[in-house]
């Protein structure tokens, strides 16, 4: 186990430090000169150049640029916004709980939904209340994120007018639609991981053995089947979590919603580059920090697997 864990660290610290290096190369990939692309087309004179290009550090060897970037990032230093002068840290905190409100919402939705959804189609399996689910999932599958967030304001805000269009609280009312929104996909595949996980679990022989001892069928399906059904999702709620983060831009660009996301856009939008770079920093950091915590609750959660 404590070798696995270690393992597992020392991999997560890898794609950290290969996170970086992409992360850092972005200033230094944009075609032509990086401080002619920050002030776009504006008619400044060559020392502004010169100003920029120091206040970026970008007069330096690269490996002194990278030291730099690294050194400062460890002590939470991302630098300063090129648009607001604000600092990138501040910033990314200032709009982190927005993001993170909106993704365990989402996340919250989909397990309810999905989870209900594919449980009852398990234990229905091949009566028209599995197909009409399995229809349902493929459909919220289908529908882009985009698509999906209009039909829900057309018809929860401008016809029922039950909820905001543009909400940027966190309250139930103004996180209902854009949860909506980016959790009833995810809700669609929860529906068809449940669904599958638990027709192999009422397969197995203990399943049998528990009905045949005479344990009642809500028992054998709550005690036994579920609990076993739900590991898999385990690795599922991880990666959705960290997807869900990435993936609430489109959500928080459609309800103007703030967030990481939307900051992130407008950052490429204005060519913040410092922001844009701390954004996708930030984001992969705790997109690994998920997944490595989502691999030692699984291996806790399956002891079979413990000693690998």
């Amino acid at each position: 186990m404590f070798n696995y864990l270690v393992r597992r660290l020392f991999t997560s610290i890898l794609v950290l430090f290969g996170i970086s290096v992409l992360v850092f190369s972005v200033i230094h990939l944009v075609p032509g000169d990086v401080t002619m692309a920050i002030l776009g087309r504006q008619k400044v004179s060559e020392e502004k150049v010169a100003e920029l290009r120091a206040q970026l550090g970008l007069n330096d060897p690269l490996y002194v640029q990278y030291g730099r970037y690294i050194s400062n990032a460890l002590q939470g230093d991302l630098g300063k916004s090129i648009r607001t002068n604000q600092s990138v840290s501040e910033a990314i905190a200032e709009q982190l709980p927005s993001t993170f409100a909106l993704a365990i919402s989402a996340l919250s939705v989909a397990l309810a939904i999905g989870g209900i959804l594919g449980l009852f189609a398990a234990l229905r399996h091949g009566t028209w209340f599995d197909t009409l689910v399995m229809g349902i999932s493929v459909s919220g599958l289908s529908i882009p994120t985009f698509w999906m967030g209009l039909l829900l304001i057309l018809f929860f805000s401008v016809r029922l007018k039950l909820f905001p269009s543009i909400s940027n609280g966190s309250s139930f009312a103004d996180l209902f639609l854009p949860a909506l929104t980016l959790g009833l996909p995810e809700a669609a595949v929860v529906a068809r991981m449940v669904r599958a996980s638990m027709l192999d679990v009422l397969n197995k022989e203990y399943i049998t053995t528990a009905r045949a001892k005479g344990m009642p069928e809500r028992l054998v399906i709550l005690k036994h089947a579920l609990r076993n059904a739900l590991i898999p999702v385990v690795t599922f709620v991880g990666l959705q979590m960290a997807y869900l983060l990435g993936g609430a831009t489109i959500v928080e660009t459609m309800f103007a919603r703030q967030g990481i996301g939307r900051l992130a856009v407008q950052s490429i939008y204005s060519r913040d580059y410092p922001m844009v770079q701390g954004v996708v920093l930030i984001t992969a950091a705790i997109y690994v920090l998920i997944n490595t915590l989502t691999d030692i609750t699984y291996v806790l959660l399956n002891p079979k697997i413990r000693l690998k």
